[in-house]
């Protein structure tokens, strides 16, 4: 084979294996599939990894008491987009799907080792660790428009986003400051839909009408998740 062939060749096998629109690869080679990147050194660009945005050992990541920055990428399970998990899910709860309210979003939580008085809420979390239940209480709940990032195997949150306050109030300004050495974030990012509760409805005097609850179905099966810790 001549050069000219070789090249083509590993530019055709390049151009079939890593999809145009993936994040770089070294992301995934750094923290694994089904891990959410946490960058204590500014925005994580979509397309460059740069290690020395992140303190990251044994699987878990580390941030300095006091910080008024964290920002997050998550990377999804290996071969999965937001559209396949969310698929996974409709297949799973197929039972529910009747009463759905939408079409699904894209989730984000983050739960607190300890409450803020400084009591222990969650024995120490490792790499491995199962999720908090959806239903107990998080420091931080968002959720993104599903439908234009069907596709995506990568999303972020910036804590300078004028789009995403939630994140900035309750785990920069308000987490963050009350978070001593020793204590952790769970941060997960998920999918999941809203169902009206048809047997649970009932009458409300006080409205004078039926009242539907909502549900929040969340996958359990397909997400990216980490661990942060202050040091």
């Amino acid at each position: 084979m001549n050069i000219g062939a070789g090249i083509l060749t590993m530019l055709l096998l390049v151009a079939f294996t890593v999809p145009p629109d993936s994040p770089d690869p070294a992301y995934f080679q750094a923290f694994g599939y089904g891990s959410v990147a946490i960058s204590v050194g500014g925005r994580p660009a979509y397309g460059h990894y740069d290690p020395a945005q992140f303190d990251y050992q044994n699987g878990i990541f580390y941030v300095k008491a006091g910080a008024d920055r964290i920002d997050l990428r998550a990377l999804l399970p290996q071969g999965a987009t937001y559209e396949t998990m969310m698929n996974a899910l409709f297949r799973k709860k197929s039972d529910l799907l009747k009463d759905k309210k939408d079409d699904g979003s894209i989730y984000w939580y983050a739960w607190s080792s300890h409450e803020y008085s400084g009591d222990r809420k969650y024995p120490q979390w490792k790499p491995g660790s199962p999720h908090p239940d959806y239903h107990d209480k998080a420091v931080w709940t968002s959720s993104l428009n599903y439908e234009p990032a069907k596709t995506w195997i990568s999303s972020a949150v910036y804590c300078d986003d004028p789009d995403e306050t939630s994140f900035k109030v309750d785990v920069i300004n308000t987490w963050m400051k009350f978070a001593k050495p020793g204590w952790q974030l769970y941060i997960l990012n998920t999918v999941g839909f809203q169902r009206w509760v048809k047997e649970a409805s009932y009458w409300d005097y006080g409205q004078g009408k039926q009242v539907t609850p909502l549900e929040f179905v969340m996958s359990d099966d397909h997400y990216a998740y980490s661990i942060l810790e202050v040091r």
